[in-house]
């Protein structure tokens, strides 16, 4: 509806009409957010990509299990292991005696258990069998030529090689000529000691 009031001077135009009225924004604190987060979407990322990484990461274990112990030829296949009672080291196993016996007196037994007297090829080998016992009886003798050490097996015993308790071999007592290994405080290593003597000892058989 439009009102005019008419002068000389000027004419005043008035219009007055309806006008609607707009709803006020809510406040800043009054707003509701429906969606998620950054923070919140990216943990939801991190938490479904380590739940994939786990279901992976089972699946190749069991996938890798299965090439390992399936047969090249489809055969059945037995798996090498140690008798009960011996220990696994590389592709040897070992006996350690509780017994104690001369050095021809286990020697006796290991080759009773499909076995010799153990022959130490190297420091590794060495330093595992250190500490079964305090002496034990190994494969090594000087009987066919003083001095000259070889092992059951007729190899030469390496002496740069093997680590020997502190200044053996000594042929000490009229003649020692067997070898144990030795760990006692302040003399560890290879020892020279009379055959008759009784003794803990270690056998060694190879699986393959």
């Amino acid at each position: 509806m439009s009102v005019f009031f008419q002068s000389n001077e000027s004419d005043v135009h008035i219009e007055v009409g309806e006008y609607q009225e707009f709803p006020k924004a809510a406040p800043d604190d009054a707003v509701i957010e429906t969606s998620p987060s950054p923070k919140l979407r990216h943990l939801s990322v991190v938490v479904l990509s380590f739940g994939l990484l786990c279901v992976l990461q089972g699946t190749l274990n069991i996938s890798l299990r299965l090439a390992l112990t399936e047969p090249a030829d489809g055969g059945e296949t037995e798996e090498e292991t140690c008798p009960p009672g011996w220990l696994m080291f590389g592709t040897s196993c070992y006996y350690i005696s509780s017994q104690r016996r001369s050095w021809d007196g286990s020697r006796q037994d290991c080759v009773q258990r499909d076995a010799d007297l153990v022959v130490i090829d190297s420091r590794q080998e060495q330093a595992f069998l250190t500490g079964f016992a305090m002496a034990a009886w190994v494969g090594m003798t000087d009987r066919e030529e003083e001095g000259t050490w070889i092992w059951v097996d007729g190899t030469p015993v390496d002496k740069d090689r093997l680590q020997w308790a502190f200044g053996q071999p000594d042929g000490a007592f009229g003649g020692e000529d067997c070898g144990d290994l030795r760990t006692m405080l302040n003399f560890i290593g290879l020892n020279d000691f009379n055959c008759s003597a009784r003794s803990q000892w270690i056998c060694e058989k190879t699986l393959w």
